[in-house]
């Protein structure tokens, strides 16, 4: 799956937002049994390291998708993807896995 997005750049410099995105980041990346937590890191480095963060955001403009989940492939092919991805059960794979289950019903209702 692709998304391309357009639009005007801003670039962001109240460092509260900056160190709101960088919490919300490390929950979202650092797996849940990851002792890793941002608040317990010293104040006087964060500082430091945010010196080479630039942060910004996108007002968008303009989104162009697609999405290549394997319809081109044999029905038997994207199942085994399909489970690949559910083993793998990170967020991503799994809902990679979700879309590619819906795009395969819709393929068998398509040469129902």
């Amino acid at each position: 799956m692709t998304i391309h997005v357009y639009g005007v750049l801003e670039i962001v410099e109240d460092k509260r937002i900056l160190l709101h995105s960088l919490n919300d980041l490390v929950n979202k990346y650092e797996s849940s049994d990851s002792p890793y937590d941002l608040s317990e890191v010293e104040e006087s480095f964060i500082e430091g390291m945010s010196k080479g963060i630039v942060a910004f955001k996108i007002n968008i403009t303009k989104i162009e998708a697609k999405a290549k989940l394997s319809q081109n492939h044999s029905t038997e092919r994207q199942e085994r993807v399909i489970k690949n991805l559910e083993e793998k059960a990170d967020e991503n794979s799994l809902q990679i896995a979700v879309l590619m289950k819906k795009n395969l019903l819709k393929q068998e209702d398509n040469r129902s």
